[in-house]
């Protein structure tokens, strides 16, 4: 408690916090002076008070009777708070009690430990014999003694240790492992000086990442040295740092603050300041390392948090500013990138006519403004020649996403399963409100644990799940507030503790507004807020109400929810002034309500009071229900999402949107953004006959996409409204009834993979699958393989995909955004068939396989390169290996990011930092690397993975695939749409630039129709079960002719060329090559392969066969009736169920 009333003292220079008459707490003379820990009912300070606020507390109850005069101070002071001093008493100190091997404490001996202050405790755990117990107690008792007399004399006592500590920078330098020990001869021996200084460094500087030297020194050398004791040490940067910043700014004279005090305060924060900036996490690494000491893994996690300078970011507002300038590679690089295709046969070089690219970034690189250009380089990655500037904000924010968000999204269906367990009587009820239940109770556990300490309804696994919420919003907080996007800093340095975003439930006010009627919600509002009614006058107040409503209840709010919390809960006045101007407020209005937020509540309590609309959100009012005529009772509050998940998915993926926007292109505001905007329109009369509204589209659709908000080309309003919602459960239908056994397709994936890694790669780098998929079926998020656990927790989507996306969320850029629920039936299918699409994507063996294929991908390109720097250095002895790679790997390694000073890098952090055992590669280390040098290397190896085991974003689809409708006609095409970018160009580029002369690639295009072959081969096996013509069936399906087609059909290359061919041969004869070739039974020409259009047929088939069964008692339906029938089930070609069809068809059809 004492160090939040010194951070809440600093953090506000004024002293209306301490004073509501603005009386100097600092006068000791004044009769009037009111202190905040009176207000806080605190009178009897805690067992560890600061002490400064201790003098005031103390002086207040009449309870300062001093034994030290302040030179006796000093010199007490100068024994337990000067490094070099408490060294050499130690020194000089006789050796102690023997060392009692057989030496355990007794009951007696623990219990009185428990009246010591618990800082103090630890001391007692370094007995080595009864006689050293006692020794030590004496030893505590004097230290508790003198710490109270210097407590005592107020500002003379406190000012003795900073003074005592700040007398000594000479003993920064100290090497704390060398320092000559004394004192209890045995028991200064350097393994118990080491066992104390690993507890010290896991207290100061691993952890705080501020303090290595004088805090562990004095920690070492004295057992009953505390972090609260360490305030008084030289960087006493966690404890000391913020107050000492806050009275060296204080007027001596004026305040009557003892001037060797302040000038005290002012060394020690210049002091601890300096050490801050100097102190590299290299250097502590290897403080580690030379006392044998592990890194704390939360200082690793804090470390791998802090954001590098991004390379790759452009400056809009800057037009001239040498970032905006697009980059110019190589003659095919640039004819690839704008969509232009051809062949190098050995430096005869061939382009074929026309644009053979669709995708968003190949007409973002056409585009004739550079500015644009250069838009598509910071903020999306070019699938065919991938981006040799670096990282994008697409992908920077995937990373961050899985980083941030898949502990918890991961170790939440452990969590609902314990709680359906306890709770039997709902587990088998309605899905929807099973679900609701739950998520609400894990939103009040969050927001209000102190309700449930003994609480027998909170399961561990609720309670685990809630402590992971808390670390993902408080990781989320911590990325963005170092983005410099405007407001975050401060939201950061004012976190709420327990925090939960407020967040408008649009379906719920929609619900409301249908139930009460838009009158009577505006009252519940404007009761709510009825604070700011009389300095906005009524007018001003009742537009703020209405505009607010209507802003919420549209649909374009979907992706602003984040916004509207920041207000709810503290902000700063850009966001507060935005959103008012997004309510379509005039300056004068909007002026009116920021005056208002300024002059605050009164409440000096809260933080965030002038921060933020004073909305009370439990204020209830009475409204009368339209549908029953009942009166009944409604706040703001019950508007408000409770769904846990939701909220925090819906604030991670909105607010590191708004990081990314100002990580990468300089977008500290939405304004920002909008003037960019406005500025490529401006600049279309420099460009007369280019159609550049489409590059401002693109634009639009790629930050919509980024920020987590609707594609500008919805064109269907209200996403939960019945037509969209409609087009989405029909997709998931599809999904049900066609993809049992999409599995078998991912064989080209996996063969493909193996070949890009190197099959003896592969064979080393192949991990323990029972282990790792057993993990992730418990729930646990972490693996024990270390070099699996590194790249996961870099972000890179290391078999992480299968809860943080729907089933085809690689394919469809899908992260799965919830949008609410909008009430009756349509929440409860929606989320069963949710359930349902996770259930087929394992049974058919897609979520195993690409986890299996993406763990092969990461895993083997981390030993191929550790391979390839190890074998290179060995021949030449450099790291500066890559001008001696071949020209394909050189090419290869250009699209991940990895240019010649990049790899070299790389290759020097293998080299310095990696862990082998045996010969054999056990770590990649990258807590130790260059934090530029690791970013370069994570951002390769997520590229190779989504290249190889293809997950689309934004780039790779065409701006018109991003509306549900137009999903419908691309369902289960959008691989493939992938395939054409990532691979089949991708591969052609690589061909180009090497003269055709790359047999990498020739060996890959191999593997994968192999790959695909085979696994075609196993699945037409298994299928032929339970059917008459099961022999014929074999026969033909796994002849060399069909095989070979299988093979090219299924490949991760073919992409659209089978379809090309189906479609063109169409008119032209029945026997097509490809027809029905794929997993999902589905036809490989371009309308037939709709899987709405296949239901469409199905239905009115299955329909017309009824129909005739029904009236005409000749008919009987052949195979080919029963079998559209069948396709109508869901799961119909699930394995085993499959087999049963076919026996029903047999039986049934002719």
């Amino acid at each position: 408690m004492s160090r939040e009333l010194l951070n809440v003292i600093n953090e506000n220079e004024d002293t209306e916090l301490l004073n509501s008459k603005n009386v100097n707490p600092l006068e000791e003379k004044s009769d009037e002076i009111k202190f905040t820990v009176d207000k806080m009912g605190l009178n009897t300070p805690g067992s560890v008070v600061p002490t400064d606020v201790d003098y005031f507390i103390r002086k207040q109850q009449g309870k300062l009777e001093p034994k030290y005069t302040f030179k006796e101070a000093l010199g007490k002071a100068f024994e337990i708070d000067n490094f070099f001093i408490s060294g050499i008493n130690k020194f000089m100190q006789d050796d102690g009690p023997a060392i009692d091997f057989n030496f355990v404490p007794t009951k007696e001996m623990f219990e009185s430990i428990d009246k010591y202050p618990s800082y103090m405790r630890g001391a007692f755990y370094e007995a080595r014999s009864e006689e050293h117990f006692y020794s030590i107690q004496k030893q505590v008792e004097e230290r508790v003694e003198t710490e109270e007399e210097l407590s005592k004399l107020g500002w003379k006592g406190f000012g003795a240790r900073a003074i005592a500590s700040v007398a000594d920078p000479g003993a920064i330098l100290l090497s704390v492992a060398t320092i000559p020990f004394g004192g209890f001869g045995a028991y200064a021996t350097m393994p118990t000086k080491l066992m104390r200084l690993n507890r010290a460094i896991k207290f100061g500087a691993i952890v705080g990442g501020e303090n290595v030297a004088i805090e562990t020194g004095l920690i070492a050398l004295d057992p009953l040295k505390s972090i609260e004791d360490i305030k008084y040490a030289m960087l006493a940067g966690f404890t000391l740092g913020a107050p000492a910043g806050w009275i060296g700014r204080v007027n001596a004279p004026v305040n009557k603050v003892p001037t060797e005090i302040v000038t005290s305060y002012k060394k020690l924060d210049v002091a601890a300041e300096k050490m801050k900036q100097n102190l590299q996490f290299e250097e502590v690494q290897q403080f580690a390392a030379e006392n044998n000491l592990t890194l704390n893994p939360q200082y690793i996690k804090n470390n791998r948090m802090k954001l590098t300078d991004e390379v790759n970011a452009m400056n809009p507002k800057i037009i001239d500013d040498p970032r905006n300038e697009p980059g110019v590679g190589t003659y095919w690089e640039e004819n690839f990138k704008a969509g232009k295709i051809g062949v190098d046969l050995n430096g005869f070089k061939m382009v074929l006519p026309g644009h053979w690219r669709y995708d968003i970034a190949s007409q973002l690189n056409r585009s004739p403004d550079p500015l644009t250009r250069r838009f598509r380089e910071t903020f999306i990655s070019d699938p065919v020649v991938g981006n040799p500037k670096g990282d994008t904000a697409v992908e920077w924010k995937q990373r961050s996403q899985y980083k941030t968000l898949y502990p918890y999204m991961n170790k939440r269906e452990v969590a609902l399963q314990s709680f359906k367990k306890l709770n039997k009587d709902v587990s088998f009820g309605n899905t929807i409100k099973t679900e609701d239940k739950f998520e609400s109770l894990m939103s009040d556990l969050k927001e209000f644990p102190e309700r449930f300490i003994d609480s027998k309804e909170i399961t561990n696994e609720m309670r685990e799940l809630v402590s992971l919420a808390d670390k993902a919003f408080d990781d989320t907080l911590d990325i963005i507030a170092q983005t410099g996007r405007e407001g975050w800093k401060e939201v950061a340095s004012f976190r709420q503790k327990n925090y939960i975003p407020h967040v408008h439930s649009q379906a719920k006010l929609n619900n409301y507004l249908h139930e009460y009627g838009k009158e009577q919600v505006e009252e519940v509002y404007k009761n709510s807020l009825r604070s700011m009614k009389g300095d906005l006058g009524e007018k001003t107040f009742n537009l703020l109400i209405k505009r607010m409503i209507d802003k919420i209840s549209s649909p374009n709010f979907l992706g602003k929810e984040s916004d509207l919390a920041r207000l709810f809960q503290g902000t700063n006045e850009v966001a507060i002034r935005e959103f008012l101007e997004d309510l379509d407020l005039n300056e004068e209005q909007i002026n009116a309500i920021l005056a208002k937020i300024k002059k605050g509540s009164g409440n000096t309590l809260d933080r965030n009071a002038n921060k933020r609309l004073p909305f009370d959100l439990n204020a209830r009012t009475d409204v009368k229900n339209l549908k029953t005529n009942r009166i009944e009772s409604l706040s703001v509050k019950d508007i408000t999402e409770r769904n846990l998940t939701k909220l925090l998915r819906t604030y991670n993926t909105q607010v590191l949107g708004q990081a990314a926007m100002a990580r990468f292109g300089n977008f500290n505001t939405n304004k920002d953004y909008k003037n960019f905007l406005l500025k490529l329109e401006t600049r279309e009369k420099d460009f007369p006959n280019q159609k550049l509204y489409r590059d401002k589209e693109n634009i639009e659709v790629v930050v919509t996409s980024l920020t987590g908000r609707q594609s500008p080309l919805e064109k269907g309003g209200d996403p939960n409204g019945f037509m969209r919602r409609a087009v989405r459960f029909i997709q998931d239908y599809n999904f049900l009834r066609l993809f049992g056994q999409v599995g078998f397709a991912q064989g080209a994936e996996l063969y493909s993979g193996i070949s890009e890694v190197g099959l003896k790669t592969f064979l080393k780098a192949n991990p323990a699958k029972k282990e790792v998929f057993d993990k992730l079926r418990a729930g646990k998020y972490t693996y024990d393989d270390p070099i699996l656990e590194e790249l996961r927790i870099e972000g890179t989507p290391m078999a992480l995909d299968k809860y943080m996306q729907t089933p085809t969320g690689r394919f469809d850029n899908d992260m799965e955004l919830p949008t609410g629920n909008a009430g009756g039936s349509f929440d409860n299918t929606e989320l069963v068939m949710g359930k349902g699409k996770r259930f087929v994507a394992d049974i058919s063996a897609l979520n195993p396989m690409t986890a299996y294929t993406q763990i092969i991908v990461g895993r083997g390109m981390s030993f191929k390169i550790s391979d390839i720097v190890n074998d290179y250095y060995k021949k030449f002895n450099t790291t500066k290996i890559y001008n001696k790679l071949n020209k394909g790997d050189q090419v290869r390694f250009k699209t991940l990011g990895w240019n010649e000073q990049e790899f070299d890098n790389i290759g020097k952090q293998i080299k310095k930092h990696s862990v082998y055992e045996n010969g054999k590669y056990q770590a990649i280390g990258l807590e130790n690397w260059d934090p530029k040098a690791r970013a370069d290397y994570i951002v390769g190896i997520q590229r190779i993975v989504d290249r190889v085991v293809i997950r689309n974003d934004v780039s790779v689809l065409n701006r018109f695939f991003t509306t549900d409708y137009a999903k419908t006609i691309i369902q289960f095409r959008t691989f493939t749409l992938g395939s054409y970018t990532k691979q089949l160009l991708n591969k052609l580029y690589v061909l180009a630039e090497t003269r055709s002369k790359d047999y990498h690639t020739y060996g890959n295009f191999m593997a994968s129709m192999l790959g695909a072959s085979q696994f075609y081969a196993v699945q037409s096996y298994i299928n032929s079960f339970g059917r008459s013509d099961r022999k014929e069936y074999l026969e033909k399906r796994l002849s060399v002719e069909n095989l070979a087609k299988i093979g090219f059909l299924r490949s991760s290359w073919s992409s659209l060329l089978p379809g090309v061919i189906d479609t063109a041969l169409y008119p032209f004869t029945d026997n097509l090559p490809f027809t029905y070739g794929r997993s999902s039974e589905l036809a490989s020409s371009t309308i037939n392969s709709i899987p709405s259009v296949n239901l469409f047929n199905s239905v009115v088939d299955t329909t017309r066969n009824v129909t005739k069964l029904a009236f005409d008692s000749d008919y009987q339906p052949s195979k080919s009736d029963v079998s559209k029938f069948t396709s109508l089930i869901a799961l119909q070609n699930a394995l085993l169920i499959k087999n049963i069809n076919n026996m029903i068809v047999d039986d049934l059809g002719e």
